[in-house]
């Protein structure tokens, strides 16, 4: 008896736990462009209301409506159960429908209508059971304003961080709203602190400066012909010979005499020193030496990671580094990729992540192991 007791407590106990962790979808969560975008997304309204206009408020996780591609699994209530998913269609702008077919009885078909607003927001949702049961309104919780602008303040909005260049890439960090797995559509909310951090590493190695022996020769100086000059001793005749000498323009020694017209000698005649002059004389000086540091260019070596961060409630806050190899820019063929017309692939040591922009070069989402992280507003 007692060991039941115990069971029942923490049967009841780890119920209240997982109640506790389940919130309201809001309005604003995000946008539905296509019917199949419900696949693995849970609806938990805050309000009810009938046909007969009863209404009445429920608790986070009271009831509950997940869409697989097999069924609709609804939890709470007096429609909990597991409806076949027959098809699932887009009606018109306003409206998605999930037809059902009832598990026990397939003949009795149902449905789950979903109406968006003018945002392609889910407001609201119309349960059927099958065509023999009334109508049952359930309505999507509204955020406060408060709410919002911390929301807002937080996550990456959809057009908010736009890559015209991948280098623009390097330095940023994305906080995702929305992360869809294989099976299921999960909100993010502001303590799960999910992010992805770029980051550009630039190591900068300098070698040590070497001091090399510079010496600065010059050009040998050709040596110059030595002139010998020959001094003649002249006797006082001679001198006197030479005055009665009647020879015109005769050299003698170093001089030229002057002819009877007594022509002056033209300045460009004038006799040139050949001698070497005192500072020809002197012996050339030998070059100094110094020494010259010879500077070299520091080298850059880039590395690139990506850090994935997210909040554990037992565990804490947990990061995941990524070793970037390579990335490329891609761009989708299909024109009708609006949300997915480029993408940013990169090479890990862990496999590939890609960053999924849209026609405006804005980040869509991101994809990791299989997941998509999803902006705020789509």
């Amino acid at each position: 008896m007692k060991f039941t007791n115990l069971l029942l407590l923490f049967l009841f106990l780890g119920f209240t736990a997982v109640a506790q962790q389940v919130q309201y979808t809001y309005v604003t969560d995000r946008q539905f462009h296509q019917a199949e975008e419900l696949y693995g997304y849970t609806l938990v309204p805050n309000e009810w209301e009938d046909a007969s206009g009863s209404h009445g408020k429920l608790s986070p996780g009271e009831v509950t409506f997940s869409v697989t591609r097999g069924y609709l699994v609804i939890q709470g209530g007096e429609i909990a159960g597991s409806y076949g998913v027959n098809r699932i269609e887009r009606e018109n702008g306003r409206v998605l429908r999930v037809h059902t077919l009832d598990s026990k009885d397939p003949s009795k078909q149902g449905s789950l209508k979903i109406i968006l607003d003018d945002n392609k927001n889910i407001d609201a949702y119309i349960f059927r059971r099958s065509r023999n049961h009334d109508e049952i309104i359930y309505y999507q919780a509204g955020l406060s304003s408060s709410q919002k602008l911390k929301d807002k303040t937080f996550f990456t909005d959809k057009n908010e961080v736009v890559f015209e260049d991948d280098s623009q890439i390097w330095g940023s960090t994305i906080r995702p709203h929305f992360v869809l797995t294989r099976s299921k559509c999960n909100r993010l909310y502001i303590k799960d602190d999910v992010s992805f951090e770029f980051i550009e590493d630039i190591e900068i190695k300098t070698k040590p400066v070497k001091e090399e022996l510079i010496v600065q020769k010059t050009p040998k100086k050709k040596k110059q012909e030595e002139v010998v000059a020959v001094e003649e001793d002249f006797e006082d005749d001679d001198l006197d010979d030479l005055e009665d000498d009647e020879t015109t323009g005769a050299d003698v020694g170093f001089f030229r005499m002057a002819n009877d017209d007594n022509e002056e000698l033209p300045e460009d005649e004038e006799f040139e020193d050949e001698f070497d002059t005192p500072a020809d004389a002197m012996p050339t000086p030998k070059a100094a030496k110094a020494k010259q540091k010879k500077e070299k260019v520091p080298k850059e070596k880039r590395s690139y990671r990506m850090i994935l961060r997210y909040n554990e409630e037992s565990g804490g806050l947990k990061e995941e580094t990524y070793a970037i190899k390579k990335w490329q820019r891609l761009t989708s063929q299909h024109n009708g990729d609006k949300e997915a017309r480029y993408a940013i692939e990169m090479d890990t040591n862990f496999g590939e992540v890609t960053v999924y922009l849209n026609g405006s070069n804005a980040v869509s989402m991101i994809e990791l192991g299989g997941n998509r992280y999803l902006m705020r507003g789509y």
